[in-house]
């Protein structure tokens, strides 16, 4: 066989191969099963005899002296989820300025994002932090306050002592007296120069050393009780035509007995129980009785505010323990 025999073999097996390929391109099934692998020698064979050159062998590569790097732990292939036809390409999603309508942009929306105010379909919440009320809230207490009223408080218990302390005279020491009027001439007015006397018959009278009600001192409010009761046990109780409160109708008449009756009825409560607080503060019980039936309520708070034997002897004892300690001191 020459050489001109041989290359029209060649020829006829490459066009041979090309049918073949062409043949596999319109079987489905048979598109996996390339031509190359099919005919692997013929390929090369009609390459090389088209060429006109001999097939030349590889040279082996010369051993290397570096150390076979380590082998790395094969990590399983995680496989990724298909890329599905709905999904939209970047192209897709982006859409060219071109193509963008102005009056479809919102320009308080391209405002909010300029501003950092991203508000979009799920937009994020803030989470609200409670502030204490100022109604509970209990204010630090100021250092200069609590001095400050700790120094006034001990200025106040120095005072207490100091006038505890104070030598007090008698109002019946004649000697004594002048001699405090000579030092200070409204002496007499302050009580704290004296000693205090016995609350007797002349002091329940009077409501002496007793608190004023409603402002008004218990001296003149008695007073008044007892004037408004005499008139109206006269408008009740006395008919004498020509004076005005004597000559009244029977039905107002008899409104002031009931009324009379009432009020002297809660008198003669209080009363009963004047016995008992009198005898606590060892001041005479019918004065009281009498007192405390006669003008009600004002006598019995009275009688209540003066302090009872007890309270007495205990400030006795204390200014007695306190005296001692002095001298020592």
């Amino acid at each position: 066989m020459n050489r001109k025999s041989f290359e029209l073999v060649a020829l006829s097996l490459l066009w041979l191969t090309v049918l073949v390929d062409g043949f596999s391109t319109q079987l489905g099934p048979l598109s996996s099963f390339p031509s190359s692998r099919c005919f692997p020698f013929h390929q090369e064979t009609v390459a090389l005899m088209a060429a006109g050159k001999k097939k030349r062998r590889r040279r082996k590569e010369p051993p290397s002296t570096a150390a076979p790097e380590p082998e790395q732990a094969v990590s399983p292939e995680v496989s990724s989820p298909p890329i599905s036809a709905a999904t939209p390409s970047v192209e897709q999603t982006f859409e060219s300025a071109e193509d963008i309508d102005p009056e479809d942009v919102d320009v308080d929306i391209l405002a909010d994002i300029a501003n950092f105010k991203f508000e979009g379909s799920d937009p994020t919440v803030e989470e609200a932090v409670p502030q204490p009320d100022s109604e509970e809230s209990l204010p630090l207490p100021d250092i200069k306050q609590a001095l400050q009223k700790k120094a006034m408080e001990q200025m106040a218990k120095a005072e207490e002592e100091e006038k505890q302390t104070q030598v007090k005279i008698n109002r019946k020491d004649k000697k004594a007296f002048a001699k405090l009027l000579e030092q200070d001439p409204y002496a007499d007015a302050d009580d704290s120069f004296f000693e205090e006397e016995e609350y007797g018959t002349v002091s329940a009278l009077l409501g002496e050393r007793a608190k004023p009600f409603l402002g008004i001192p218990t001296g003149p409010l008695q007073v008044g009780h007892t004037i408004g009761a005499l008139v109206i046990v006269l408008m009740a109780f006395v008919e004498y035509p020509g004076f005005p409160l004597t000559n009244l109708p029977s039905a107002i008449r008899g409104a002031l007995q009931g009324g009379l009756g009432t009020v002297y009825a809660i008198n003669a409560i209080f009363a009963i129980l004047a016995v008992f607080k009198a005898g606590e503060r060892g001041q005479p019980a019918l004065l009281w009785v009498a007192k405390t039936f006669t003008v009600g309520g004002l006598a019995y708070d009275q009688l209540t505010q003066l302090p009872t034997t007890e309270e007495i002897e205990r400030v006795k004892n204390q200014k007695g323990a306190r005296a001692l300690k002095n001298r020592k001191n």
